[in-house]
């Protein structure tokens, strides 16, 4: 069933590496362009925000954030997206790669910006949770969670998803159990999502509105861009619990043995929309998140390790919420709803 939301409008590419192996450290010392290109075998766009207090704003609630963000390719290493410090939660990189939703959490409105800076504007009001393109149409969504609760209550608020170049559409997706919007990711076909349903109860739901399997309790839930695996963060902050979703198997993945890291607590682990490449944030050393920086990894072919890291961030702040978007993973083969097979190219320009 379609609705209205509030809405206001304003102007096998990769090689093998010795496991733990770090490939370089980037970001301060100018080396993304070539280092993500190494680790993710091919351009790579990467998001996050930074507190400019003392890092202990973890999830990005306040107002003392930078939005940054590096283009592999572009040569103009990392930079500020959205001019000034403001409210920046949870950024998302669209399925194009061409834009970056976020969320306005004092607000609680979500806006979308173009990758250059340009065309910033409100898209609805709510918290984003998602992007999503329909493989059938190519169209992109923004899912939304929005509603009358605010706080604590506000994982009562259902989750809607909203056309990006139409919000005045919306759809109604879920609002059969409370639900956190922090891990909500989509399949690839729309019909599945996890998240924490709501926290710690870590599990699949079948969409729009069915059911939800629970699989596990922890917090950071995501979903492989294939659908075939999904993880959660273990309440050591240092491991996290892979699921495949064919069948009963469950195994645990150090995420704290990147260098730099050197065995404390992370956090925000994220895959990217490739199911080799995740991101994370840390080292947490009881010093609030003023340590954190942001590191890419890449998983191996059974999804059992990380074999090699990337270290994109070097500063004195806390680096937060990463979010990843692999070129070439942007033009795999997927599949309509009908079944029918459909080759999406990305095309920047």
């Amino acid at each position: 069933m379609r609705q209205r939301l509030a809405c206001i409008l304003v102007a096998g590419w990769l090689w093998a590496a010795a496991p733990g192996q770090i490939l370089a450290q980037v970001g301060g010392l100018g080396l993304a362009s070539q280092e993500l290109r190494a680790l993710a075998g091919g351009r790579t766009r990467v998001v996050w925000v930074r507190h400019t207090g003392d890092g202990t704003d973890i999830f990005a609630r306040g107002e003392n954030l930078l939005l940054f963000g590096l283009d592999s390719d572009d040569g103009l290493g990392e930079r500020q997206l959205v001019a000034g410090e403001a409210s920046f939660c949870k950024p998302l990189i669209t399925p194009s790669g061409r834009q970056v939703v976020f969320t306005n959490f004092t607000r609680q409105v979500v806006y979308v910006v173009n990758w250059d800076g340009s065309g910033l504007r409100e898209l609805c009001s709510g918290a984003a949770a998602a992007v999503w393109t329909d493989p059938a149409t190519r169209l992109e969504w923004v899912y939304v969670q929005a509603g009358k609760e605010t706080g604590q209550a506000a994982r009562n608020n259902p989750i809607w998803r909203v056309r990006l170049d139409d919000p005045a559409v919306a759809e109604l997706v879920w609002n059969r159990t409370p639900v956190m919007p922090e891990g909500f990711q989509v399949s690839a076909d729309g019909r599945r999502a996890v998240s924490l349903f709501p926290w710690p109860h870590f599990g699949v739901a079948a969409l729009p509105n069915e059911s939800v399997t629970e699989l596990g309790e922890g917090c950071c839930a995501s979903f492989a861009p294939d659908a075939d695996t999904a993880f959660h963060l273990l309440g050591d902050h240092r491991h996290i619990m892979m699921y495949s979703l064919h069948g009963t198997q469950r195994w645990k993945v150090p995420l704290n043995r990147a260098p730099g890291v050197d065995g404390y607590e992370i956090y925000h682990p994220k895959w990217s929309n490739y199911s080799r490449i995740l991101a994370i944030c840390g080292p947490f050393r009881g010093q609030g998140g003023i340590t954190a920086e942001i590191h890419l990894g890449r998983f191996n072919a059974d999804l059992t390790a990380v074999e090699a890291w990337v270290r994109l961030t070097h500063n004195d702040k806390g680096d937060f919420m990463p979010d990843v978007w692999v070129e070439q993973a942007a033009r795999l083969l997927r599949y309509t709803m009908s079944g029918m097979p459909v080759l999406v190219p990305a095309n920047l320009n």
